[in-house]
């Protein structure tokens, strides 16, 4: 059986502000961090012989698995960025940016069942779930959004009919 309510209390108000520190001093978000292993520690079945020190284990492990994933996604950021600058000549760029206009010119709605369904990849039940639609809405304003872009960006001589 996990702790109980007034256990939990107890080791949040004499445990929480000293975890916080601790991995502050790790340059992590001690916030997140810490809430994250009280939340782990909430659900511990059988709870652990000595929860202190479970604890600053699981906040260490957090934060380094914090920080590998901010270092991964740092590297992501900088080859995707060094790509745009070596590979986008002028035409390109200015399709890019009418594109962009376009998308972000869409009613609201029909901007983010596009934008989760293309760039998110979701799927269009997870897209209506998202956006608190059913999938046929979804579908259909995912089908208007491609609708208005293609009125927008293909000209008018040159559209499938």
């Amino acid at each position: 059986m996990p702790l109980d309510a007034t256990q939990l209390a107890e080791l949040i108000d004499r445990h929480a502000a000293a975890l916080r520190c601790w991995v502050r001093s790790r340059g992590r978000d001690e916030e997140d961090v810490v809430q994250e292993a009280f939340c782990r520690l909430a659900v511990e079945h059988p709870p652990p012989d000595k929860p202190a020190a479970w604890l600053y284990r699981v906040c260490r492990n957090l934060a380094e698995k914090q920080r590998r994933s901010d270092s991964r996604r740092r590297k992501r950021e900088q080859v995707a960025a060094a790509s745009e600058a070596t590979c986008g000549d002028h035409e390109r760029s200015l399709e890019y940016e009418e594109t962009m206009q376009a998308v972000e010119s869409l009613d609201p709605e029909l901007r983010m069942v596009l934008v989760a369904r293309i760039w998110g990849g979701l799927s269009l039940e997870e897209v209506g779930e998202l956006c608190g639609v059913s999938t046929a809405t979804a579908f259909r304003r995912y089908h208007a959004a491609l609708d208005q872009l293609r009125s927008k960006l293909i000209p008018t001589c040159e559209r499938p009919r």
